[in-house]
């Protein structure tokens, strides 16, 4: 994965959910450079909205699917912590997403249960650096 600033390559990827995704502009998101977005160039984006110094917000929007995206999810995680200033990811997923909620138990979040979200019920999964 690398790093990128081409809102082009972020509203693709962020199109394939336009049910779930309210208000976001991928123009005006790339212009705050503390946001951080990976792509591997195939259409799959990670995106790392930030909240505050070492705290963003996880989004992800993968055209791969199954072993193939879990291996990806985990791979670009520890790049992350790794690579940037990020200590904690915070993230929603849909509660209908059951398959994106379990790759997120097997990447090593945590769920900290379900919230209600203008998309709906959502469950709250948060990463540490520490126990990543």
């Amino acid at each position: 994965m690398y790093r990128t600033t081409d809102p082009e390559v972020i509203s693709e990827a962020v199109s394939m959910y336009d049910d779930e995704v309210v208000g976001f502009d991928p123009e005006a998101w790339v212009k705050d450079d503390r946001h951080i977005a990976l792509t591997d160039g195939k259409g799959n984006v990670n995106l790392l909205e930030y909240v505050k110094d070492g705290v963003y917000t996880g989004h992800v929007f993968y055209k791969t699917r199954g072993k193939d995206a879990l291996t990806l999810l985990s791979k670009t995680i520890d790049q992350t912590f790794r690579d940037y200033p990020v200590r904690v990811i915070v993230g929603l997923t849909p509660e209908k997403k059951r398959g994106a909620r379990w790759i997120s138990r097997r990447v090593g979040f945590t769920s900290h249960g379900l919230i209600d979200t203008i998309i709906g019920p959502c469950e709250l999964f948060i990463m540490t650096k520490e126990t990543r």
